[in-house]
């Protein structure tokens, strides 16, 4: 047996990945002690605050700008007594592992092995965005994620009801949960989910701000938390390598008001053109479809943040462990995602955006073409 060989079969074994596994929460635990100042100048305090204010009784107040969802998290973190900023971090990777687990059942659907499922849980979480999102800046993009994975890991089931409650958690805890609309929209359109259960989304988004009005927040802020995050940084984008690289942020409001206007019509052109009936839709396509969402919605939004692009990242493994192809477009995502990442540091003014911007660009229209070509063999085929 040649060596290349070995490799293929040890590579095969649930026991290589479950190593992995072990690394990965060890590079995770190794980052635990470190403070960023997302953890010191936001939720420290507001964990703070809470104590100060009888945990569930400071939720009158509107001293956070997260949705109250994450927030309801923090004060059983503070009731609790752990080290905060330990358990802040540990909630977070757990659902890393979550996020994990539902890509590889969307891949098991595919080929029925659920080495895949090991695979996943071994590779997401040691994507460097994943790895630097949870373990290092206490961020929390993993929860929506994991939700938002979920919805669609039902959705390919065909469990409408239980995707669309997964795609409503998703959204009761981060607005950038909408960067997959498009690929539900396709989905709505071609039949594969009733339209009056997407009246869950608002239900749970309601369900999620009721205990914060319950304990004395005024209803109305509850339910524009998310308008108010989008007016709490008015950039047009901050670190992320998008079209608006390219333009003036003295002139915000009517650049940001064409771009939600592009995306709608843009997400609205393409569910048309992707429902008409002689368009055939295997597995693969829902999956690159998928993927094209997740980077492509970034991409033409306006105020984009160096870590949107985080359900694109792990959307990639699943791209790659359906298609077993194009490794370079996943890849080139990954780069890209990383870049914004390391950009938003103290090499901001080194690293130009410009670089990343043309990577970016280059895989969306790869992955369109490989897209739109997988579509038009189909129906010839068909």
């Amino acid at each position: 047996m040649n060596t290349k060989s070995i490799i293929r079969n040890f590579v095969n074994r649930k026991t290589f990945w479950i190593i992995l596994i072990f690394i990965g929460i060890l590079a995770k635990a190794f980052l635990f002690p470190v403070k960023t100042g997302d953890y010191i100048c936001f939720l420290e305090p507001w964990m703070n605050f809470i104590k100060a204010h009888g945990y569930t009784d400071s939720l009158k107040y509107g001293f956070y700008d997260y949705a109250p969802s994450y927030i309801y998290f923090l004060i059983a973190i503070a009731k609790i007594g752990f080290n905060p900023l330990y358990a802040v971090k540990i909630l977070s990777v757990l659902f890393e592992y979550l996020a994990a687990f539902f890509i590889g059942k969307i891949a098991v659907q595919k080929y029925n092995n659920n080495l895949l499922i090991w695979i996943s849980l071994a590779v997401v979480p040691l994507l460097p965005t994943v790895l630097l999102n949870s373990s290092y800046l206490s961020q929390c993009d993993s929860i929506y994620t994991a939700f938002a994975l979920g919805s669609v890991c039902f959705m390919l089931k065909k469990k409408q009801l239980l995707s669309v409650l997964f795609l409503g958690l998703a959204f009761a805890f981060k607005m950038q949960a909408a960067v997959l609309l498009p690929f539900f929209f396709v989905m709505l359109l071609r039949g594969r989910v009733r339209w009056y259960y997407f009246i869950l989304i608002p239900v749970v988004f309601i369900l999620s701000i009721t205990p914060a009005w319950i304990f004395g927040r005024a209803f109305t802020e509850l339910l524009n938390t998310y308008l108010s995050q989008a007016d709490r940084f008015r950039y047009l984008t901050l670190n992320f390598p998008n079209i608006y690289i390219w333009m003036n942020n003295d002139f915000y409001e009517p650049i940001r008001t064409g771009g939600i206007v592009l995306t709608t019509a843009l997400t609205a052109y393409s569910g048309w053109w992707l429902s008409k009936k002689r368009l055939s839709f295997s597995f693969e396509n829902w999956i690159k479809l998928a993927f094209l969402s997740a980077i492509i919605i970034p991409f033409i939004l306006p105020g984009m943040h160096e870590r949107y692009m985080y359900l694109g990242d792990i959307l990639g493994v699943l791209y790659y462990l359906v298609l077993r192809k194009n490794i370079h477009l996943p890849l080139g995502i990954l780069l890209v995602s990383t870049y914004s990442y390391i950009r938003c540091s103290r090499y901001n003014d080194v690293l130009p955006l410009e670089p990343a911007f043309f990577v970016y660009l280059s895989v969306i229209i790869f992955t369109s073409i490989d897209f739109i070509t997988g579509l038009k063999k189909e129906t010839n085929e068909n």
